[in-house]
């Protein structure tokens, strides 16, 4: 089994890696990415209707496949393909087999429309799949064969009524992104992705402003079958963007979630929130003449309130990061950062104080760790304090590394998302304590131009002493065998886009 492993793991890089060297060779092939280049820099990019919904670097690259086919301007087609190995070792989710797991996710999309004027109606196909998993293995998010991810019409007016302000309409099957992703994100880094069925309407000035709405169902994921809009859950919302300020962007939200489902999965609260920040320097350009360093910092605040699992819900969470952005080779920047996700100091009362990060990322915006087969911590009874170190030895590459030291917020509230089956790891007597350990992450990233990303990372976690002693709990507290001792996590990752 483990030789049948490494040399598909084989294949697959060789086949990657081999991918753009054959293209290079082909005339035809050359010429269409000259051409896509050409478009992709210069003012020639035709902007896609998602890119008002979600942050444009999810779809945004020179389009090799559409040059080569020499689809006229109105026509919109791409094609991505990403490989990932991936390693995780002495397993800690109830329910889970004992010892490692190790899985080859890949993750396929197509993207396809047609415009016509301010008009565009839009595919995307995406197929999620893994190989190697076995019983008992984590593959929550890592399977959904070929379905519809987006499906919608949308109209977008540059000057309504001649006032210098952009509308934007879009209605169907669409994927949304709000702030740094902390609540409403499409996924980046699992093998699946959250959907929406509903309507989104934006209105600014195309600059700098922006007020946004949205009305939608959560769309319900299947392995194997179509999925389809939750007939029990609506999930609403409205913000406001703004970037007038050299010195602060942000954005101020609320959102509203109602589902009717079983009294233990109910939902009925607001959440209210506020997010400041400046941008992320990224390449030294983006330094000010004669600027020696640049801070940077991110601010966010969120409240829930209303009615959770047939109990009074009050939530709150907390984001802080600083760090400093250097005017040097390499552009180190270093930061440090706080995580506070509010959790139930009494979980057999009839208040709910857990904290619910709805559809959330946790990835995104660097606030955790890795996800998909890893991914222990999450927005919810958490509390997680640490710093980080990022280089850019050259404008395609970038190198990350990370340390964390990380409690639950509430003793006797349950470490969420510990359980592949049969609930969450939890210790009501709170005998157990907080301390949940310290986490390491080392990160490189390499962009071979558009089309190729080459990533890899590996990631420590020494348990604190909350598992020891869980594990001296009748029934080891659902632990697995083993799954006190420390974890590791290793991944290597190709994605192709065209």
């Amino acid at each position: 089994m483990t030789n049948n492993k490494q040399s598909a793991l084989a294949l697959a890089v060789a086949s990657l890696i081999a991918q753009p060297a054959l293209a290079s060779d082909g005339s035809i092939i050359e010429s269409a990415y000259d051409r896509a280049e050409k478009a992709y820099y210069s003012k020639e990019w035709k902007e896609l209707p998602d890119e008002a919904l979600i942050r444009s670097n999810r779809i945004k690259w020179n389009r090799v496949a559409k040059a080569a086919l020499n689809l006229p301007d109105w026509v919109e087609f791409s094609l991505s393909q990403r490989t990932r190995y991936e390693n995780v070792g002495h397993n800690w989710r109830s329910g889970q087999n004992p010892g490692t797991n190790d899985q080859l996710p890949l993750l396929s999309r197509i993207h396809l429309g047609v415009n016509q004027g301010p008009f565009w109606v839009m595919f995307e196909g995406q197929d999620s799949r893994t190989h190697y998993d076995e019983p008992g293995d984590f593959t929550r998010r890592m399977v959904n064969e070929f379905d519809i991810l987006q499906l919608f019409g949308s109209a977008t007016f540059k000057n309504v009524f001649d006032t210098g302000l952009r509308t934007d309409f879009h209605v169907g099957r669409i994927t949304l992104e709000l702030g740094k992703a902390r609540l409403i994100g499409r996924n980046n880094y699992p093998n699946t992705t959250n959907a929406f069925d509903g309507g989104h309407i934006a209105l600014g000035n195309d600059k700098d402003w922006r007020v946004r709405a949205f009305l939608t169902s959560p769309v319900n994921r299947f392995e194997r079958q179509l999925d389809e809009s939750s007939k029990k859950t609506l999930f609403w919302g409205t913000a406001f963007e703004s970037k007038q300020l050299s010195w602060l962007n942000g954005e101020v939200y609320y959102l509203g979630i109602s589902e009717n489902k079983d009294p233990k999965r109910s939902r009925h609260f607001s959440t209210f929130g506020a997010h400041g920040y400046v941008k992320e320097i990224k390449k030294t350009g983006d330094f000010n003449k004669g600027e020696s360093g640049r801070w940077y910092y991110d601010f966010e605040g969120i409240v829930q309130d209303g009615e959770r699992r047939n109990k009074d819900h009050f939530a709150y969470a907390g984001f802080a990061r600083i760090g400093y952005s250097f005017n040097v080779p390499w552009i180190p920047q270093v930061l440090a950062e706080y995580v506070y996700a509010s959790g139930s100091d009494d979980p057999n009362s009839g208040k709910s104080q857990t904290f619910d990060r709805l559809f959330g990322l946790r990835r995104t915006g660097s606030d955790l760790m890795q996800t998909s087969l890893y991914g222990p911590f999450g927005h919810s009874n958490l509390e997680a304090a640490g710093w980080r170190l990022s280089v850019r030895p050259t404008g395609n590459s970038r190198i990350h590394f990370k340390h964390h030291a990380n409690w639950l917020a509430e003793a006797k509230d349950a470490f969420d998302g510990s359980q592949v089956s049969g609930g969450n790891l939890q210790d009501k007597t709170g005998s157990s304590g907080r301390w949940l350990g310290h986490d390491i992450e080392l990160l490189g990233e390499y962009k071979f131009g558009s089309n190729w990303i080459l990533s890899a990372g590996y990631s420590h976690w020494l348990k604190g002493d909350y598992f020891d002693r869980l594990a001296q709990l009748p029934n080891r507290g659902k632990l697995p065998q083993g799954g006190e001792k420390d974890t590791d996590y290793f991944f290597v990752q190709s994605e192709l886009r065209f």
